[in-house]
C-alpha cells in the first residue's frame, strides 16, 4: 500500500484525500476476496464483517488506521488492517466460523494528518465525536463537513457511525513499534497495557515585523526569537517529568517568512502526552506558565488554544 500517496517521493495519506479513496478501493477488494461483507460508515471508516456461527453475537473488532502523516512509514497502521484481513481469509478458506463475528476496520483518521485534531474516525466509532469538530479546517481552509461531502459522505450521517458497546466483544490492534524499546531489548513482540493521554495546542506569538537591516536589536519584538525560547522551555519541561512524559513542537510557521524581515508572527503546534492524566495536566500547566512568562519578558503577545484533550487509557 506504500504507493498510495498524495505526495511524490514519499508517503502521505491524509484523511478524505485521493490516496485515502484509492486505499479504500484496494482494501475493499481484498476484504471481499477474504469473505468479508464491506461497508463504509458515516465517518469514512472501512468496515468488513465476517459473520460468526452465533447470530447477532458481539463482534471482535480487528484493525488500525489507514491514514499516514507526511513521510510516514508504509507499515504504520496498515499492518494491523492487512493482518486482520489475512486472518479472516484463513478462516474463510477453511470454511470456519467462530461463535462471534469478526469486523476488520480501517480508520480513516488517527494521525490528525489533515485536520488539527487526531482520531476523528475512531471517536466517531466510539460515539465521542463532538459537533464542534465539523467546523475544523485543514491548512487549505477546507472545513471537515465540506471535506466529508466532497468524499461522498454527509455530516448528518456521522452519528450513525457510533457503535453500541453491546455489539462489540473486544478490540485488537497489531501495530508496529514507533520507538526503539523492543529493538533495543531484542524482543519481537510487546503487549500494550496503557495508552497515553494527549493534549494538542496551537500557539500564536505576535511581535512586530520590521526590516532586518534597519531595526535595531534593542527595539525588536522578534516573534521567532520568542518562539525559539519557548520551544526550549517546552523541551525543558518535558525532560523534567517522568519517562513517559513527552512534549513536542512538530510544526512552526513563520510570518511573513522573508529573509530580510524580522518575524512578526509565529504559529506553532504543541503536543503533550503522558500515561497519567495528572502528570500530563501538571506538565501542561508548567509549560503554559513558562510560555506566558517568556512572552511577557520579551514584550510579545501569546495566544494558546487547546485543540484536543484525549484522556489516558489504563
Amino acid at each position: 500500500m506504500g504507493p498510495y500517496s498524495d505526495m511524490e517521493g514519499g508517503l502521505f495519506r491524509p484523511y478524505l484525500g485521493p490516496a485515502h479513496h484509492a486505499t479504500i478501493e484496494r482494501l475493499t477488494e481484498w476484504m471481499t476476496q477474504a469473505g468479508l461483507s464491506v461497508r463504509l460508515d458515516g465517518a469514512g471508516t472501512l468496515i468488513g464483517r465476517y459473520e460468526g456461527s452465533v447470530p447477532n453475537a458481539p463482534a471482535l473488532v480487528i484493525g488500525s488506521h489507514i491514514d499516514s502523516v507526511r513521510d510516514g512509514g508504509r507499515y504504520d497502521g496498515m499492518l494491523g488492517v492487512v493482518l486482520g484481513i489475512e486472518a479472516v481469509a484463513v478462516l474463510h478458506a477453511e470454511s470456519l466460523r467462530l461463535p462471534y463475528a469478526i469486523e476488520v476496520v480501517g480508520f480513516g483518521d488517527e494521525e490528525g494528518s489533515r485536520f488539527p485534531v487526531s482520531m476523528l474516525t475512531s471517536r466517531a466509532f466510539a460515539g465521542t465525536l463532538g459537533g464542534q469538530d465539523l467546523t475544523l479546517c485543514d491548512a487549505a481552509g477546507v472545513r471537515l463537513d465540506d471535506a466529508l461531502a466532497a468524499f461522498g459522505l454527509s455530516s448528518r450521517s456521522l452519528p450513525d457511525a457510533a457503535r453500541s458497546p453491546a455489539d462489540l466483544r473486544a478490540y485488537l490492534e497489531v501495530h508496529i513499534e514507533q520507538g526503539p524499546v523492543l529493538e533495543a531489548e531484542r524482543r519481537s513482540l510487546g503487549v500494550v497495557d496503557a495508552i497515553a493521554g494527549q493534549y494538542r495546542f496551537q500557539a500564536t506569538v505576535r511581535g512586530t515585523a520590521g526590516h532586518a537591516g534597519t531595526m535595531a536589536m534593542s527595539l525588536r519584538r522578534d516573534a521567532l526569537a520568542a518562539a525559539a525560547e519557548m520551544v526550549l522551555a517546552i523541551e525543558t519541561c518535558g525532560r523534567a517529568g517522568p519517562d513517559d512524559l513527552v512534549a513536542t513542537v512538530g510544526r512552526m510557521e513563520v510570518r511573513p517568512g522573508a529573509s530580510n524581515v524580522v518575524p512578526g508572527e509565529v504559529v506553532f503546534t504543541l503536543d503533550i502526552r503522558a500515561g497519567n492524566d495528572v502528570v500530563r495536566g501538571r506538565a501542561a500547566d508548567a509549560v503554559c506558565a513558562a510560555l506566558h512568562q517568556i512572552a511577557r519578558r520579551r514584550d510579545v503577545s501569546l495566544d494558546l488554544v487547546r485543540q484536543q484533550d484525549l484522556p489516558a487509557t489504563p
